[in-house]
């Protein structure tokens, strides 16, 4: 072999080696199948807001307090969601009643049918087995308070001249109604505090452009109407002052 020809051996074997090393070095491409499998991200969706819970209309009770001519008192608790109501009705323990078809008024019965308790507005007929029917009469002011209490109203305040109800709770929240119901203010936050001699509580809160400051004492205070409650109570708002008498329900 000539040297011409010895030189194109060399020269083709250093061509084929770096050939084959530049292929042992070059990463092949991943395939598709090595590739991690592609996982769409979920458009965020709004939060349901958490559902509040539903109130009864307006001038339903959660509680009323009947009076019956027979010389008993029934305290009755107004399922009103789940149509029904619960009393013990001269019973040992609190009887449910669930409301049933009636032809006049609101009926309510237990399930054997041995206690019905029939209303209509304000008057009503308590039945049960083995006893003649019983007319009965709802006490509105006690109502009005059992009711107050149900809703966890810590106080509630009555006054004249004019005309109010106040109702401190639940939670800080103040609920005012006056001038014979015509004017009504919520507040929310109420900021407590207790008297020196821990026999007082102040209660005051403020919105945009009103502040008002309610304090309640343990003392006697008879109302208009000659009755007698443990609490007093005074509402300063707007430069006047207001008093009346309260009662503790919760």
């Amino acid at each position: 072999m000539n040297s011409h020809a010895r030189l194109r051996t060399v020269v083709l074997a250093t061509l084929l080696a770096s050939t084959v090393g530049a292929c042992q070095r070059a990463t092949p491409p991943e395939s598709a199948s090595t590739q991690p499998p592609h996982v769409p991200v979920p458009t965020p969706t709004p939060e349901t807001p958490a559902s509040k819970p539903e109130t009864t209309p307006e001038g339903v009770l959660l509680a009323h307090v009947w009076q019956c001519d027979d010389g008993s008192t029934h305290t009755v608790r107004n399922l009103y969601r789940e149509r029904a109501i619960v009393g013990e009705f001269g019973q040992d323990s609190p009887q449910r009643l669930d409301q049933v078809e009636s032809a006049s008024g609101v009926r309510h019965s237990n399930s054997t049918g041995s206690i019905v308790f029939w209303s209509s507005g304000r008057t009503a007929t308590l039945e049960r087995q083995g006893s003649p029917p019983v007319p009965c009469s709802e006490v509105r002011a006690a109502s009005l308070r059992e009711d107050a209490r149900v809703r966890g109203v810590v106080y509630r305040a009555l006054g004249n001249e004019p005309g109010w109800i106040l109702e401190v709770g639940p939670g800080g929240r103040l609920d005012w109604t006056t001038n014979y119901g015509q004017d009504r203010y919520a507040f929310e936050g109420a900021i407590e505090a207790t008297g020196g001699d821990a026999s007082s509580r102040t209660f005051t809160a403020s919105n945009a452009s009103q502040s008002i400051t309610v304090t309640v004492r343990a003392e006697p205070c008879t109302d208009d109407a000659g009755l007698a409650h443990e609490h007093s109570a005074s509402i300063d708002f707007a430069g006047g002052t207001l008093r009346g008498c309260a009662v503790r329900l919760n």
